[in-house]
């Protein structure tokens, strides 16, 4: 059973990571929610399957997982740009998976849920008026003197990605990696 999983994340975190991805993507997409009753157990378990699997070095292990899963979200969170529930699943990675591969979910992460949120804009047909908004944004705050625009104009609602979906294809993405020698974290670690 080892030979089906990478040294890195382990049979059991392994799995749980699955769980815990398909779990939540299944229930962003139907409710438009991550629910606590499953990202805080998914934590607590992370917690407990990393001490129980290496001891001491498994809690240091879990607790620098949970912070490059926690932190980062939460200031896009704080700043009205991710969910809670989305800070929650992948403070939940961290932990099951430690910081190697939490670092390679974040960023993989970030980019599906980009993908997804641009497939999305292009679906509805605003791709290039939205990313020229947003340059003009961007400009309205870099360059004194130049107009700010709304990100989302009067009379619109902002596109909303459901992100759940994206950390699931990220969580398989790190895994399928890791177990396939892991190129991309050694590139991202150094």
């Amino acid at each position: 059973m080892q030979a089906l999983f990478s040294a890195t994340v382990g049979p059991l975190p392994a799995v749980l990571l699955c769980v815990l991805a398909v779990t939540c993507a299944i229930t962003d997409l139907w409710k438009g929610r991550i629910y606590n009753a499953v990202t805080y157990p998914a934590i607590a378990l992370g917690f407990a399957v990393q001490i129980a699997a290496h001891g001491l070095p498994g809690l240091w292990s879990a607790l620098g997982g949970f912070a490059v899963g926690f932190f980062p979200p939460f200031i896009l969170f704080a700043l009205g740009g991710m969910g809670g529930g989305d800070v929650k699943i992948l403070a939940a990675v961290g932990a099951a998976a430690g910081a190697v591969a939490a670092t390679e979910a974040l960023i993989l992460g970030f980019f599906f849920g980009a993908f997804i949120g641009l497939a999305q804009l292009a679906g509805k047909g605003v791709l290039f008026q939205t990313l020229w908004r947003s340059l003009r944004f961007i400009g309205g705050m870099l360059v004194p003197g130049l107009p700010r625009v709304k990100l989302v104009p009067e009379g619109q609602t902002a596109t909303m990605s459901r992100f759940g979906v994206a950390v699931c294809l990220a969580v398989l993405a790190t895994l399928w990696d890791l177990r396939n020698a892991g190129e991309f974290s050694r590139w991202v670690t150094g």
